[in-house]
């Protein structure tokens, strides 16, 4: 900088520069002369407001290089964040290309009532539905026809409204095709209402080298007694090994436990991807290696069946999220007291999720609902008496119940507040077991227990 100093000092006015002439008087041999030394004087007024000037222009420039380092330290993360809000948004787009946000085709809309009528009509026909009630959707159904009709005419604002009572509707039949009253009569009639601290906290077996996975209890009433755990251990994604104990106590002592291989490598069409894993009748649900298809290992004959859920999102489309996503989470396998579930996501339904009852037999699709929650919205999902139950993220210990869609009345609602504790802020397997009546969570390398109230 004394440079720029030196430069501000030589462009001074400086008087000197300019001789002077003067007339001398000869006295006593010596000339004598009168000189005005001022117009020589250092210009000390103009060099301070010029080293005013030049320390402004100093800390301005210091100024403009933090700005600089900040901006190149901070560049990464705007980068970063862009490029997660892109990807983010890429599905959407892909929906959107696709026409599936048209809310103003009044031809699908047509066909979408004409079908209607016509299951409504095979399931009276097949005694599925009693005449009372088969009326009652009839009534119901010809007043949307109705209401479509004017709708093109004069009012295309309420379509949306007009398709949301439509997918109730078609809620309302599935209920009556699926449930017996027998199967709903060891349910409680009330939603969930609390969740106890947990009953069970235990490390998993394999430790914290496997943080991702699944545990349990069998789930199907009758089937002999045997908890679980089933690690993914190929990048926290694939896993082939199922490790079971006989007894509670065996569990908990990590004792006489016995290691099972679903499959011989973490590629095959039968490896087990994600963590959406329940066991029922002695059979390993699960989501097979990439692909919407649900698996079935039976682990008497170690023999598998696979079957496709229709448009089903899978290898991270739509899985489970909340301020981040939980990986390859796109399909999760329930069970409760009326059977087997399938919880995902679909284009055709916006990435809301779908339910889907499964034989447990032969995996094909017994009925499904729809429902309006958007699966990326939520960190994990279970069902309780046909009722699904989802959750979201509170802090790095607490998740809570917020949300529950009831597929026997096809009502739902987004005002529940039933908070529970974790270990870890990522839960990876949450569902619930009717043998129990208790809540099983692998949370970050955790198994946890808990009772539910209703």
């Amino acid at each position: 900088m004394v440079w720029a100093l030196l430069l501000l000092v030589s462009q001074l006015p400086l008087a000197a520069s300019s001789p002077q002439r003067v007339t001398g008087v000869l006295r006593k041999d010596a000339c004598v002369c009168q000189i005005n030394f001022g117009a020589w004087d250092f210009p000390v007024q103009e060099f301070e407001e010029l080293l005013g000037r030049f320390q402004q222009c100093s800390e301005s420039l210091d100024e403009l290089k933090t700005q600089t380092n900040l901006t190149h330290f901070k560049m990464p993360l705007f980068s970063a964040a862009i490029k997660n809000i892109t990807e983010n948004l890429s599905q959407f787009e892909y929906i959107n290309n696709r026409g599936l946000y048209n809310p103003l085709n009044f031809r699908l809309l047509d066909d979408e009532v004409g079908d209607l009528g016509t299951q409504i009509a095979d399931a009276h026909k097949k005694q599925a539905l009693d005449a009372s009630t088969a009326q009652d959707l009839n009534d119901e159904l010809s007043s949307i026809r109705l209401k479509v009709q004017n709708m093109q005419k004069y009012d295309k604002f309420n379509l949306l409204a007009l398709r949301e009572h439509i997918r109730k509707l078609k809620n309302r039949l599935e209920s009556c095709r699926t449930y017996d009253k027998t199967q709903l009569d060891q349910c409680s009639k009330v939603l969930l209402s609390d969740i106890s601290s947990p009953v069970v906290t235990q490390l998993n077996p394999f430790g914290t080298s496997y943080p991702f996975g699944a545990w349990g209890k069998e789930s199907r009433h009758g089937s002999p007694e045997l908890y679980w755990v089933q690690p993914l251990q190929s990048s926290n994604t694939f896993g082939i090994t199922l490790r079971t104990y006989s007894s509670f106590e065996d569990f908990v002592m990590s004792k006489n436990h016995k290691d099972i291989s679903v499959t011989s490598s973490y590629t095959t069409t039968y490896s087990i991807q994600g963590p959406g894993t329940v066991l029922y009748n002695e059979s390993l649900y699960y989501n097979c290696y990439k692909s919407p298809n649900v698996c079935k290992f039976d682990l008497k004959t170690k023999t598998f069946q696979h079957m496709a859920l229709q448009d089903a999102g899978h290898d991270n489309k739509f899985p489970y999220c909340y301020y981040s996503c939980y990986g390859t989470t796109d399909i999760d396998l329930s069970v409760d007291e009326t059977g087997l579930w399938a919880i995902y996501a679909t284009e055709e339904n916006y990435g809301n999720i779908v339910i889907s009852k499964l034989d447990s037999s032969t995996l094909a699709v017994v009925q499904t609902w729809k429902t309006k929650l958007f699966k990326k919205s939520v960190s994990n999902a279970f069902m309780v008496c046909g009722v699904l139950y989802a959750t979201r993220y509170l802090s790095p210990k607490q998740e809570e119940v917020f949300y529950a869609f009831d597929t026997v009345t096809g009502h739902d609602t987004n005002t529940l507040s039933v908070p529970f504790e974790k270990i870890s802020s990522d839960i990876q397997n949450l569902h619930y077991n009717p043998t129990d009546q208790r809540l099983y969570l692998f949370n970050y390398a955790y198994m946890l227990a808990y009772e539910l109230t209703f």
